[in-house]
């Protein structure tokens, strides 16, 4: 970490208090808004990034795609700022914890719970298409659960605006595990290559393990493109939620949902048909 977020108390009005998260390109701090007199969380770039162009370029996206979107399954943004030449962004501070930590350490105890959890997930996700805006990047690390419940959906670092060509076809961005097969074949993708991820987290969510992850990248991008995941069995799903999460991992774009609001609908169906 450079000497910036080593010694830097503040920005601008915010007073950052205890580091919550980050990784190789950001980082993550909880911080008081003395002028809201509020808790928040700010975003900023790792200090020996900050003059990368690249890096300011994913930065300002997330800024400028998560700002237009405003639904309760995506973390708010609320500020966005630069002090002593540091970008930030801010946004309401979660409390619970990332999908995976939570499904390992909290796992839902009805199937209720669960069917809950995809079904926010895809609320999320449609609220963004319908905003023009493709994610990416939706992996377990990438969604939050709260401690009510409420599942939020973080981190539109590799997101693009469907219009625009920022990111040419041909890179290959994404997590390994959760990415579609077009994105594992560095093609171009729009919002049904997020319906597949989505697909692959609720397999996650539903069985405690992706469909696709192999013993290394290699074997793990030839399964996304060749192989079928194994069908989830009777005990974790009925019939009905088992053929929504293996529709939406089709490999082929055109046998796949088209949109969220059609996987909500069905999804929704077998929400009704369960007991209380």
């Amino acid at each position: 970490m450079g000497a910036y977020v080593e010694t830097a108390t503040r920005l601008g009005r915010y007073r950052l208090l205890d580091r919550i998260g980050g990784g190789a390109t950001s980082v993550v701090y909880a911080a008081h808004d003395e002028g809201a007199d509020r808790d928040v969380a700010i975003k900023m770039l790792a200090a020996d990034l900050a003059d990368e162009r690249e890096a300011r370029v994913r930065f300002y996206r997330e800024v400028l795609v998560t700002s237009g979107i405003h639904h309760r399954n995506i973390v708010a943004v609320l500020d966005v700022g630069e002090d002593q030449g540091r970008a930030y962004l801010v946004m309401e501070l979660l409390r619970g914890r990332p999908l995976r930590d939570y499904l390992r350490i909290e796992a839902p105890p009805t199937l209720a719970a669960r069917l809950d959890l995809i079904v926010q997930l895809y609320e999320g996700l449609s609220a963004a298409h319908e905003q023009g805006v493709v994610h990416r990047d939706i992996k377990p690390n990438n969604l939050f659960v709260l401690d009510d419940g409420g599942l939020k959906i973080l981190d539109f670092g590799l997101a693009r605006l469907q219009t625009s060509t920022l990111t040419a076809s041909g890179q290959i961005v994404g997590t390994p595990d959760f990415m579609s097969p077009e994105q594992a074949e560095g093609q171009r993708v729009d919002a049904r290559s997020d319906i597949f991820s989505a697909a692959a987290v609720s397999y996650l969510i539903l069985s405690g393990r992706s469909p696709f992850a192999r013993r290394n990248l290699q074997e793990t991008l030839i399964a996304l493109v060749q192989a079928d995941a194994e069908p989830l069995s009777s005990e974790q799903a009925p019939a009905e939620l088992r053929a929504i999460v293996a529709k939406g991992l089709s490999r082929a774009v055109d046998d796949r949902y088209q949109s969220c609001a059609a996987v909500l609908a069905d999804l929704r169906r077998v929400q009704h048909g369960m007991p209380s």
